[in-house]
């Protein structure tokens, strides 16, 4: 249904741009630009991938590069898939199959790379909220979308940061024994729940390489947007996708559609249309970034099917025994 939801967004949106129009735009969009546009996005998911190796070298584990990015890939490419993108929090899984790390280790990466990750994505969306409000008045009838989305961030990294720095989440957890059906299952990953927020606290030391990161992961994301958009013939200024590539992002989180299709489609076109852009190039733009942004996740196919591979394997030979 959430799939249906999307691409009926996206048909919604090419019907108000004039369809024909925006099959031209992105037809004739010039292809070396359009190839160095998916090699910053590439280079934007090789940070956050950096940002899991650092971590996991400040806990002691060495290992081969390549499988954290693969594994970050994975990730994202399931992110792809799901409402919210929470598909990527499998990503801990497939670290685990393709490194070896123990999966609490693994899980802590992921989880202070996240917290980093939404508390940045959310400042950025305020800003961009304030700025684009200081440009244009038209956007005040979408203020209450953007604020909830920016909530949700805020509440994504609050949420995440309980979970892996905080003692109340243990007693929050504690105090479900009492329901006599989780009590076995509490008790069965209490000591990895402990592990992992072990290894959480031991991470704090990896928190500025880790913005600096993520960081310039969204700085190149938005530099994609910005040479997209000179592909279509379109010429803005690039500080300003910054903003519009932060306010447009943090709608993929909000659990509509699946990873917010035809959602961050509809907020990069209108947020474009709000400076002279017409919807057809913004539409254009939109749709370009989110191929390449899914295709360059389709890398991490052998990543996620190892993980599924052997997942299924180990459920076999289990009921083997």
């Amino acid at each position: 249904m959430q799939l249906l939801a999307g691409f009926l967004l996206l048909v919604i949106l090419l019907g108000c741009s004039d369809a024909n129009q925006t099959y031209r735009v992105v037809f004739a969009a010039d292809p070396l630009l359009v190839l160095l546009a998916s090699a910053f996005i590439f280079s934007a998911s090789t940070l956050i991938a950096l940002s899991f190796y650092a971590i996991l070298l400040s806990l002691g584990f060495k290992m081969n590069f390549l499988k954290c990015l693969g594994a970050n890939f994975g990730g994202q490419l399931a992110s792809d898939l799901t409402p919210g993108r929470i598909g990527y929090f499998v990503t801990p899984f497939i670290l685990e199959t393709v490194t070896g790390v123990p999966f609490e280790s693994c899980l802590a990466a992921t989880v202070v790379s996240g917290v980093i990750d939404f508390f940045l994505r959310a400042l950025l969306a305020a800003g961009s909220t304030i700025y684009l409000m200081s440009a244009t008045e038209s956007i005040s009838a979408a203020q209450w979308i953007v604020v909830l989305s920016t909530l949700l961030l805020a509440s994504g990294s609050f949420l995440l940061m309980l979970s892996v720095w905080s003692k109340k989440s243990k007693v929050l957890i504690l105090r479900l024994k009492r329901f006599k059906r989780l009590e076995g299952i509490i008790e069965q990953y209490m000591d990895k729940f402990e592990t992992f927020q072990k290894e959480g606290a031991r991470a704090k030391g990896s928190i500025g390489i880790t913005a600096a990161f993520m960081c310039s992961a969204s700085v190149l994301e938005a530099m994609a947007l910005y040479l997209l958009s000179l592909s279509v013939r379109v010429n803005l200024s690039p500080v300003l996708f910054i903003f519009i590539h932060s306010l447009a992002s943090s709608f993929t989180y909000v659990p509509l559609t699946i990873a917010g299709l035809g959602v961050q489609e509809s907020a990069l076109a209108l947020s474009m249309h709000l400076f002279g852009v017409p919807l057809s190039h913004g539409l254009s733009v939109a749709l370009l970034f989110r191929f390449f942004y899914t295709i360059t996740d389709i890398i991490g196919i052998p990543s996620l099917a190892k993980f599924g591979y052997l997942k299924v394997i180990g459920k076999a030979e289990a009921g083997k025994r």
